[in-house]
């Protein structure tokens, strides 16, 4: 574990003094201008989370909505941060396999494998078209209206992947007012920023356009390190092999190893400091010498541009037609990480003592791979024994159209026509040892392309008593997912040889919903939905020669129906009640990494049925809004990876039995009796419930004051409390964060001759959340496994802030803003200490063993300025 932090440096300037306080309070409202206007209370927030245009504050649904104007204000630029504000939100980078992939997570429903195999828990949609992987989902936030967050199962109206709830970015549309503006943000680590708006009328009143233009570019705060470099500049170049009187033993014949390589013998003592000394070491990539650093490259480093067309038609007062072009790319860093304890284990220590250490005489499973600052490591993306280098940077190249035909048939009836296609290609390396070796190195390239169709139609009867919206839905993918391995050690010891993979995957889903409701008096209705989905869908599994099923494609898939029922009650005009039921489902997936053919089989999709009563007040004549809603919910099934299981059957059979060995021997009469046999990565059904509650409270106590505060509680318990059972998991592990909140305070000072001047302050909370073994015994193991600070990461609080000056003419705008204001410390990620055996309950090591993490980004300042015209 680090004990001193060691900040990376940046150029910074001179911030201007923040005479703000915090207090309690932010939550899900647009920013000041729009919520509050002077002298009034907060505005109508409208939303169209059900289809149809509604107050949000008369919606039965837990949502969060945020106006482009706020998500600038709380600096808030991506999918991520948006987790920051979103009560039981739990959006995160993946640790190591870093890529553009993230965990989106709403509610405890969380999916954090970004192969195709498997599907995210919660949907994300861009103007009502589906993105359906987690690779991409972390999208900057560009030019929109709104954010729209649902909480809760949205299988009625979103269909699958969506039991977390759903996600809705939604664009400015033209409106052909010729205006335009321009924005530049400089800020420390060289960032700049630059993003230019143009929204014309092409034809008065008939055709517009706006068009949208986005570069960003920001230097990492971390970095790699030359190991040999930095060993030299530290004055301990014996622990990179020079001065410490080894020398080169020489080669033998290839013994009996799993290798055809002539075999190692040996260092041999030479005079310390001699040729053969210092000769027989790591070479190194970088001279100290050169510019006083030992970085190979910098960590955390961002580089994007994307641009955005839209094409708004009029054609008569009844038609409005959409379509919308996008192309984006980007070219980032490695994620910061660094390796926390060594590599340990006897597959690597059998590795480093008969290769590693006879090559180069140093050992790669000891504190000397440690680089003792959390925002470095050694990591080359190279595997320097067989010459392989792979590229460093994670790229992605992503691009979509959509055309979106909105016609208003009658005075209460519209139909609403969506045909959109979106696609993407991705490369990127994760170096998963952090060390110059190539331990645990894949290099990937994934294809992704989908094609949607959705026709609406919705309206009103009944005098408007009898609201309601029907569609039908169809979906196509095509994924390509490509990687090679550099697992050395494995495949010096022969548990698993390195492999290419080069598989496939598809995706056919049609469904077909309805939604209606009735207003039965003024104050009661009545909501009901219904949907149902046919999937089919194919994964060719092809892991070279030996491992390939590419001419027997998996054929799976599922059909099912899912509903949602809601009573909702205006108990005044300014107090609404909802009680609902909803249920949502997730995809059928398939196991993705197998070690025969056998293995390759199709998993269930996963259930929620889910109970919530929310109550939403506008009070204090509409100064004080707040949402409350709590829930409960059955996880059934719920997919989860489970230890200690074997295949002892023989390595061609097409239907092995799994053996549940947790580390014992294969049993008499099978292939690999008195063996453990193959590895077998085996996937349950570990069912569960989930609980909780959240609160979002906006408040302006006197004019010009906007005060917001967001709360979310969650708690999963396991079903199978049996302590001895390969499924059990503690009732007391966090797999995600039990408590998140936020609190935000903002004012408006009119100063003399119109202009105004507005800081705001923001805070964001995170519990504690569990990092060790789930499945360790009540009592006994737990006491060790899941103790703060060894197995968890701790709650932090960080705080942005920002001060904005707007000129009587409101025709620019300056804005010095900072994220992290406090430089607080803190493990983003954070991988176990010690593990469990799955099977007997038992701690397999005592000792820290290849401990990682992902630590926070620093404090950082930025200035903004813009010029609309």
């Amino acid at each position: 574990m680090i004990d001193t932090v060691t900040r990376p440096r940046a150029a910074r300037f001179s911030p201007l003094a923040l005479a703000v306080a915090a207090s309690l309070g932010v939550g899900s409202v647009p920013a000041l201008a729009q919520q509050q206007p002077q002298g009034a209370g907060l505005e109508e927030i409208l939303v169209t989370a059900r289809y149809r245009e509604e107050n949000v504050q008369t919606t039965p649904i837990s949502i969060s909505a945020f106006s482009g104007d706020e998500l600038e204000v709380r600096s808030i630029e991506n999918v991520q941060d948006i987790g920051q504000v979103v009560p039981n939100a739990y959006f995160r980078r993946n640790t190591s396999n870093f890529g553009p992939n993230n965990t989106i997570g709403l509610r405890g429903l969380n999916q954090v494998d970004f192969s195709y195999a498997f599907e995210p828990t919660v949907g994300v949609y861009i103007d009502d078209v589906y993105h359906s992987t987690i690779t991409g989902s972390d999208m900057d936030l560009i030019d929109l209206q709104r954010v729209e967050v649902l909480r809760g199962p949205q299988g009625t109206l979103f269909g699958k992947n969506s039991i977390g709830g759903a996600i809705r970015l939604i664009s400015k549309k033209p409106q052909g007012d010729n205006t335009g503006s321009v924005q530049a943000t400089f800020g420390d680590y060289d960032r700049l920023d630059v993003k230019g708006v143009g929204d014309f009328a092409l034809v008065p009143d008939k055709v517009f356009l706006r068009v949208v233009g986005t570069s960003k570019r920001q230097e990492g705060y971390g970095e790699s390190l030359d190991f040999t470099c930095e060993m030299i500049r530290r004055g301990t170049p014996q622990l990179a092999g020079i001065g410490d009187g080894l020398g080169f033993g020489g080669t033998t014949a290839d013994g009996p190893d799993f290798d055809s390589e002539p075999d190692l013998l040996p260092p041999v003592a030479v005079p310390v400091g001699s040729a053969a000394d210092n000769a027989f070491s790591f070479p190194a990539a970088r001279d100290i010498t050169q510019d006083g650093t030992c970085a190979l490259g910098k960590l955390g480093g961002t580089s994007s541009q994307a641009g955005r067309l839209l094409l708004r038609f009029l054609p008569t007062d009844k038609l409005d037609i959409l379509v919308s072009l996008d192309r984006s790319n980007s070219d980032d860093d490695p994620n910061v990480d660094t390796q926390l304890s060594p590599i340990n284990n006897v597959t690597d220590n059998s590795y480093d003592t008969n290769v590693v250490f006879r090559r180069y005489g140093i050992h790669y499973n000891d504190a000397r791979m440690l680089t003792g600052n959390p925002y470095t490591n050694y990591a080359t993306f190279a595997d320097p024994l067989h010459g392989q280098t792979y590229p460093r940077n994670a790229e992605m190249d992503t691009r979509g159209w959509s055309t979106v035909f909105d016609y208003k048939i009658g005075e209460n009836f519209g139909a609403k026509l969506i045909i959109a296609d979106r696609g993407y290609d991705t490369e990127w390396t994760n170096d998963s040892d952090r060390t110059p070796f190539g331990i645990t190195q894949t290099h990937y390239i994934q294809n992704h392309d989908e094609e949607q169709q959705e026709l609406q139609f919705s309206g009103t009867a009944a005098n408007d008593k009898l609201g309601w919206t029907a569609g039908l839905f169809h979906f196509e993918s095509t994924s390509r997912a490509y990687n090679t391995t550099e697992f050395e050690a494995f495949n010096y010891t022969g548990a698993l040889a390195n492999f290419t993979a080069n598989d496939g995957y598809t995706t056919k889903n049609s469904s077909a919903f309805v939604h209606v409701s009735y207003d039965f008096t003024q104050k009661l209705r009545l909501s009901g939905g219904l949907r149902y989905t046919q999937e089919d869908k194919t994964n060719t599994f092809d892991h070279g020669p030996a491992l390939n099923r590419a001419d027997v494609p998996l054929i799976f898939g599922d059909d099912r129906s899912d509903w949602k029922l809601s009573v909702d009650y205006s108990l005044s005009e300014k107090i609404f009640l909802y009680v609902q039921a909803a249920t949502g489902f997730t995809s059928e997936g398939a196991t993705p990494r197998i070690f025969t053919v056998g293995q390759l089989m199709a998993l269930k999709g996963e259930e929620l049925l889910s109970d919530e009563i929310g109550v939403k007040f506008d009070l204090l004549d509409n100064r004080l809004r707040l949402n409350v809603a709590v829930f409960e919910s059955d996880y059934d099934p719920r997919i989860r990876q489970t230890g200690g299981v074997n295949q002892c059957d023989s390595p061609t059979s097409l239907t092995p039995i799994p053996y549940r060995l947790g580390g014992g021997q294969c049993p008499a009469g099978t292939f690999f009796a008195g063996s453990t046999g193959l590895p077998w990565f085996f996937y349950d059904n570990v069912p569960g419930h989930l609980g909780g509650y959240e609160a979002e409270l906006t408040v302006t106590p006197v004019d010009n004051l906007l005060i917001n505060f967001s709360l979310g509680y969650n708690h999963y318990e396991n079903n199978d409390l049996n302590p001895l059972s390969t499924t059990y998991v503690n009732p007391d592990f966090l797999t995600q964060p039990e408590f998140n909140s936020s609190v935000g305070l903002q004012y408006e000072f009119h100063l003399g001759g119109g202009g105004r001047l507005t800081p705001r302050v923001d805070a964001f909370y995170q519990s504690e959340r569990d990092t060790g073994p789930a499945n360790a015994r009540p009592g006994v193991q737990d006491v060790t496994a899941n103790t703060c600070p060894r197995q968890c990461i701790p709650s932090y609080t960080t705080f942005n802030a920002r001060l904005t000056y707007q000129p009587p003419d409101a025709s620019w705008r300056l804005a010095l803003a900072g994220t992290n204001v406090t430089d607080e410390f803190y493990w983003q990620q954070y991988s176990p200490e010690i593990t469990v055996n799955a099977a007997t309950g038992a701690i397999t090591n005592l000792n820290p063993a290849g401990r990682s993490g992902v630590a926070s980004p620093p404090r950082m300042w930025s200035l903004t300025v813009e010029k609309s015209f």
